[in-house]
């Protein structure tokens, strides 16, 4: 007998944490008859304050977390299911905030309480590094946001440049060779040989001029469309009609008939993400018809958008693949604004991108409007 319980004093003395027995009797008073000497590295106190005043438990657990302490020992109480909790302590002697984990197992002794045997182990380096792992993400999110919003910024920069710039040059180079077409020739108004050979090349290069200023326009529109200055309801009722007329292949819009007020740079990622999805119908998917829901769900505060298609569908291991990178980005997008994207379908039967995130952060974007650009 003696020999067994030394051994389990030896099992208990070398556990990774503090050992304890916690009774929880009438009137929410509670004792600690048990508690091994890990005690005082765990905690912070000694075994011997901790048992004569076991209210100490509780006034060095940070009073932001002692509410889920009592939380999660009720419950257990009740239900006789394990007791699990994590919070932070203040240990005096280290001036420090240390995290610790408890996990206990509990009985009803008829005349006693509740019983919980269990252990709470020091988590504070797993929890920093948890928290050092989530400020790198967020750091990472800040920079990978700010990248993608230098980009666009950019690229209204780029949009701006050609239309007025080339767009300026090409219309008075326009105005010159009409002015050229209309005084060749001599003072009689007959045309000679060598002036005939001469119109049809100004002909000729006026036409260049007007294509090269319908391309100056096709692509000042796809760096940023000037419908974007409307509102994104606006822009994805213009994209979805563009579509259309690219494709043939119906494009239906459905869903609110008011704007939704969104800052540029949260309007523009929402816009990128349709016309990804769009893309993606056009190149893969075979379909002969899309619907488009742009909506806002009032209960839960969420801009909503579902882009549906009748094509061949989607598996999971065509979303998972290393090439996939229009849906990677898509998906990125969405988590730089807190949102959540999902690409669903089947094999025959269509594809659906489903678009959701908050309101709220729409709300707190604070991103100065640049002037858009005229087509």
């Amino acid at each position: 007998m003696e020999n067994e319980e030394a051994q389990s004093r030896a099992i208990v003395s070398h556990a990774p944490g503090m050992v304890f027995q916690y009774i929880l009797g009438g009137n929410d008073l509670y004792a600690l008859p048990f508690l091994s000497d890990q005690c005082v590295n765990v905690l912070g106190v000694t075994v011997e304050a901790l048992q004569a005043n076991p209210a100490l438990f509780e006034e060095i657990i940070l009073w932001k977390d002692r509410k889920s302490l009592r939380d999660s020992r009720a419950q257990s109480a009740a239900n006789l299911s394990t007791w699990n909790w994590e919070g932070r302590l203040w240990i005096e002697s280290y001036h420090d905030v240390k995290w610790v984990s408890l996990r206990a197992s509990p009985r009803r002794e008829e005349g006693v309480g509740v019983v919980w045997e269990g252990i709470i182990i020091n988590i504070t380096q797993s929890r920093q590094r948890e928290t050092a792992l989530k400020e790198s993400h967020e750091r990472l999110k800040e920079v990978s946001s700010h990248i993608m919003a230098a980009r666009e910024h950019e690229r209204i920069r780029i949009a701006r440049e050609i239309h007025d710039d080339l767009g300026g040059n090409l219309t008075a180079i326009k105005i010159d060779l009409d002015w050229l077409g209309r005084n060749i020739g001599n003072s009689s108004g007959s045309i000679s040989a060598d002036n005939g050979a001469l119109l049809a090349k100004i002909r000729t290069v006026s036409q260049m001029v007007d294509r090269t200023m319908d391309s100056i326009k096709r692509i000042s529109r796809d760096l940023r469309p000037g419908i974007m200055d409307f509102g994104i309801a606006a822009a994805i009722e213009w994209e979805a009609g563009e579509f259309s007329k690219r494709l043939g292949i119906p494009c239906e819009v459905a869903g609110t008939q008011q704007d939704i007020e969104l800052g540029q740079d949260m309007a523009i990622s929402v816009f990128r993400i349709f016309q990804e999805a769009l893309t993606n119908i056009a190149k893969h998917g075979r379909a002969s018809h899309v619907w488009v829901r742009l909506d806002v769900g009032s209960s839960e505060g969420q801009l909503q958008l579902e882009v549906r298609d009748n094509g061949c569908g989607i598996t999971p291991a065509d979303t998972s693949k290393l090439n996939s990178f229009g849906i990677r980005g898509m998906i990125e997008r969405a988590g730089l604004l807190d949102g959540k994207l999902t690409v669903s379908g089947m094999p025959g039967r269509g594809t659906s991108v489903h678009l959701s995130i908050p309101l709220r952060i729409a709300r707190e974007e604070s991103v100065a409007v640049q002037p858009g650009i005229k087509s």
